[in-house]
């Protein structure tokens, strides 16, 4: 075999692995012109948006942009323009259902052989559900920080590892003098109920609106409607 033919082989069999890599890919990964023009589309990119290569090779890009975004596409393409790279660069696109998608992008030029930018590469990344559950994370504080109930998380042992707003009016303890310390400086000693609170928690159960009696900072006993519930992790293990 003549080294040309060597070479050639082995430029062929790197191509195919380059284009199994981009076919096999959970993420879209795009080439375009350094115009916007679609040039390859590959089957994430498909899942992703909801366009075939069929449909969106030969097309603009910003057929996936929303109306507020679609200025992105022209700075981004500056940039790569002047040889710049956009890292993990978050935003929204849309996808052909109209539906609106949280991504996460990098793009990156294109060098022919002779060093100069004939295109760009872009790797886009779902992240909607990620998003999603960062607002809900928010949203779920937000809540409990402004609820006139008494809202706080122990660890197993009893150790207080969150209070909010709520809990410093109705106990009276700050969060700064209660995280890290025991639940127990808040039972009444004739009534603690402690153990088989933690019993039931250790072992998957909720405690629904069970009446008891509890004490403030300054030792006064109140009279409580308790709700106490197990946290899991991802593995269903009571943590």
């Amino acid at each position: 075999m003549t080294q040309k033919r060597q070479d050639l082989n082995i430029s062929l069999f790197k191509e195919n692995i380059y284009q199994s890599i981009v076919n096999s890919s959970f993420d879209a990964i795009v080439c375009k012109t350094l115009d916007g023009i679609v040039l390859n589309w590959n089957p994430a990119a498909e899942k992703i948006f909801g366009y075939s290569a069929d449909e969106m090779v030969g097309e603009s890009m910003l057929k996936i942009f929303p109306d507020n975004k679609k200025q992105e596409e022209a700075d981004i393409l500056e940039k790569i323009r002047r040889g710049e790279v956009v890292n993990h660069f978050q935003t929204v696109r849309k996808h052909k259902s109209g539906r609106l998608i949280d991504v996460s992008v990098t793009i990156s030029p294109v060098y022919d052989a002779d060093g100069r930018i004939v295109a760009a590469s872009k790797i886009a990344r779902d992240i909607t559900e990620q998003v999603k559950a960062i607002r809900l994370s928010h949203e779920y504080q937000a809540i409990v920080e402004s609820s006139e109930d008494a809202i706080y998380s122990l660890s197993l042992d009893g150790t207080v590892t969150s209070w909010n707003a709520g809990a410093e009016h109705i106990f009276g303890f700050s969060t700064d003098e209660i995280l890290g310390q025991s639940v127990s400086a808040l039972y009444d000693e004739e009534n603690p109920q402690s153990d088989d609170i933690l019993k039931a928690i250790n072992s998957g159960e909720s405690l629904e609106h069970y009446k008891t009696t509890r004490k403030n900072k300054d030792g006064f006993v109140m009279n409580m409607s308790e709700t106490v519930s197990p946290l899991q992790d991802q593995n269903g293990k009571v943590i």
